[in-house]
C-alpha cells in the first residue's frame, strides 16, 4: 500500500505539472497572438511619426526659401525704384531742372538735410563744347577715334538722346582729366599723381599758390645763374652785399631799373641756360 500510494501521488503531480504546462503554453500562445498586432501598430505609428517629421522639415525648408525669395524680391524692387529715380534725375538734369542729391550712406535722422541742387551748366554748355570739339578734331590731320566720335555730332539737326549726351560728357571729362594731369605733372614733378578725378580737382585747388612758388623759384634760379657768371669774372664778389648795399658814393643816382634794357639780352641767355626743373621753396 505504501508503494502504491506513492505511485499515485507521483502520477497526480505529473498530471498537475502537465496541466500547468498546457495552461502556460496556451497563455503563451494567446500572448504571442496579442503581441503580433501590437508590433504592427507600433511599426505603423513609427512610420507615421517619420512622415510627420519629414513633412515638418519640408515645411520649414519651404518657409525659409519663401522668406529668402521675398527678401530678394524686395531688394530687386528697391534697386528698380532707385534706377527709375536716377533716370528721372538725369532727365531733369538734361532739362536744366532741379534734382535731389542725397548721400547713399545718409542716416534716416539726416534725410531732411538732403539738399536740392540744380546743375544746368554742364548740359547747357554741352552743344557749344561738342561743336568746339568737332571743329578742333576736324582740323587735325589724319584719322583718330576722337575725330570719328565728335564728327557724328558736328551737325546734329535733331535733339541728341540723353544717353549720347552722357557719352559726350564722359569724353569731355577724359579730355579735362588729361589736361589736369599734364598741368599737375608740371607743377608738382616730384609728387605722386592723384588716383582719382576728384583728387585731380583737389590738387588743382592749390595750383595758384603753387604757381607763386614756381615763379619765385624761376626767379631765384635765374639770379643764381647770373651771379655765378659774375663771380667767374669777379671772384671776390659778395652777392648778398651787392644786393643789399646801395650804389657807391657820388653815384647814388644809379638804380637797377636804369640797366634793364641793356641787360635783357643777357637775361634771356641766362634763362636759356637754366634747367627750370629745380624748385626752390
Amino acid at each position: 500500500m505504501g508503494t502504491a500510494g506513492a505511485t499515485n501521488e507521483v502520477d497526480t503531480l505529473r498530471e498537475v505539472v502537465a496541466v500547468a504546462e498546457n495552461k502556460a503554453a496556451t497563455e503563451r500562445t494567446e500572448r504571442e497572438k496579442g503581441e503580433a498586432p501590437l508590433a504592427e501598430v507600433r511599426q505603423e505609428l513609427q512610420i507615421l511619426v517619420e512622415k510627420h517629421e519629414g513633412l515638418e522639415h519640408d515645411s520649414k525648408t519651404r518657409e525659409s526659401e519663401l522668406a529668402s525669395a521675398l527678401e530678394s524680391a524686395k531688394a530687386a524692387k528697391a534697386e528698380a525704384q532707385k534706377a527709375l529715380q536716377e533716370i528721372e534725375a538725369l532727365k531733369k538734369i538734361a532739362a536744366g531742372k532741379a534734382f535731389f542729391m542725397q548721400s547713399k550712406n545718409v542716416k534716416v535722422n539726416y534725410v531732411l538735410l538732403t539738399r536740392i541742387r540744380s546743375s544746368p551748366g554742364a548740359f547747357a554748355d554741352l552743344p557749344r563744347s561738342v561743336s568746339d570739339a568737332a571743329a578742333f578734331y576736324r582740323a587735325q590731320e589724319g584719322s583718330s577715334t576722337e575725330k570719328v566720335f565728335w564728327s557724328q555730332y558736328a551737325e546734329a539737326g535733331h535733339p541728341v538722346p540723353l544717353s549720347d549726351q552722357l557719352k559726350q560728357l564722359v569724353e569731355l571729362h577724359k579730355v579735362a582729366e588729361q589736361a589736369m594731369r599734364g598741368l599737375i605733372e608740371r607743377l608738382w614733378p616730384l609728387k605722386a599723381m592723384p588716383g582719382s578725378y576728384f583728387g585731380l580737382v583737389q590738387r588743382l585747388v592749390d595750383a595758384y599758390p603753387r604757381l607763386e612758388v614756381i615763379k619765385c623759384s624761376v626767379c631765384i634760379e635765374g639770379i643764381r645763374r647770373a651771379l655765378a657768371c659774375a663771380k667767374v669774372h669777379w671772384g671776390k664778389l659778395d652777392a648778398e652785399k651787392l644786393v643789399t648795399d646801395g650804389p657807391p658814393k657820388s653815384k647814388e643816382h644809379r638804380t637797377p631799373e636804369m640797366y634793364y634794357e641793356g641787360l635783357l639780352k643777357g637775361a634771356r641767355r641766362i634763362a636759356d641756360e637754366c634747367s627750370k626743373d629745380v624748385i626752390f621753396e
